[in-house]
């Protein structure tokens, strides 16, 4: 059995049923309760130190994060991003 290919393909399932509840740029607001961080200094922070992948900072919108890239680094390894 190659528990490798298992979990990648569990990663993956969930991954998906991420993606289907959240719009492809997501605002910090989202990421913060997903993270579960209460303090807007340390999630601002993150994102000015590029420790969230996909965050982008878009003039007059502020801070978005691409849903994709979040959730797979949040459910694996760094390299698959």
């Amino acid at each position: 059995m190659n528990f490798e290919l298992i979990a990648k393909e569990i990663i993956e399932k969930r991954v998906d049923q991420e993606i289907e509840k959240h719009s492809l740029l997501m605002k910090v607001s989202e990421v913060k309760e997903i993270l579960d961080i209460h303090d807007d200094g340390q999630i601002y922070k993150m994102l000015n130190n590029d420790q969230i992948p996909g965050g982008k900072k878009i003039p007059g919108l502020g801070w978005r994060v691409n849903r994709d890239k979040f959730f797979i680094w949040l459910y694996s390894d760094s390299d698959l991003i």
